[in-house]
């Protein structure tokens, strides 16, 4: 039953996935949401060693029903927000070069593994996820329309920010999974803006450099009890 959830792993994918999270161990605590950093002690996902997605999913349904699935290749949003409402996430079957760190083409398994799946430890986070997915499959035939759900997406679940009491942290697991974007996030560069729906699913993004604008929540919630909203907008 497992077999298609092992792999082996190449010396330098090891090496570069122990040189990226070695760095986010020392500072994540700081920079990251407590959901985040939760989800990562539960699931046993540490610099020592990749771990076998059968042994996180193992975990992972038993707290909140959702699993990873490895996958070729970049999903499209016919295929991703179905999976997302079935709760699967995809995840990129390969760890990126060290050529570059912070940047990699496609997601692999830094992002998808190590950036996405610890928030998909907690319930209000999973449910949320999985709801998005179901409103946006809701949309496949129209494509103007399915673009403002990942505009959503992209500036909440991938690069949102969030305040907190203990300041302002990395809610998107886009911003989590990279070491250069952490800093670069919560530094006085990037322009932020207050959570909107409106701003958000009409503001179009880049996938190939640092985000100069970004968005940020002023709580948890505010994003959970959003979709109702984001529907109306998006459908009026």
């Amino acid at each position: 039953m497992h077999s298609v959830l092992e792999r082996t792993f190449t010396p330098d994918e090891k090496s570069t996935w122990k040189k990226i999270l070695s760095i986010h161990e020392k500072q994540r605590m700081n920079q990251t949401i407590d959901i985040f950093n939760d989800g990562v002690e539960k699931l046993n996902i540490s610099s020592n060693f990749i771990p076998q997605l059968w042994e996180v999913n193992d975990i992972l349904q038993s707290l909140t029903g959702f699993k990873g699935e490895y996958v070729t290749g970049l999903e499209d949003g016919n295929s991703f927000y179905k999976m997302l409402s079935e709760r699967v996430f995809p995840i990129g079957n390969f760890v990126r070069s060290d050529t570059d760190l912070n940047y990699t083409p496609a997601p692999d398994m830094v992002h998808d593994l190590y950036g996405h799946i610890p928030f998909f430890a907690n319930s209000d986070y999973a449910d949320f996820c999985q709801k998005f997915g179901e409103h946006a499959c809701q949309v496949m035939d129209n494509p103007k329309k399915l673009r403002m759900y990942e505009r959503f997406f992209w500036f909440t679940i991938e690069f949102g920010l969030i305040n907190t009491p203990k300041g302002k942290r990395i809610f998107g697991a886009g911003i989590a999974s990279s070491v250069g974007e952490c800093e670069y996030a919560l530094s006085q560069k990037p322009i932020v803006h207050p959570f909107d729906i409106e701003h958000i699913i009409n503001h179009e993004f880049r996938i190939d450099k640092m985000q100069d604008e970004l968005f940020i929540l002023h709580s948890e919630s505010q994003l959970y009890n959003s979709l109702d909203e984001l529907s109306k907008k998006i459908n009026s």
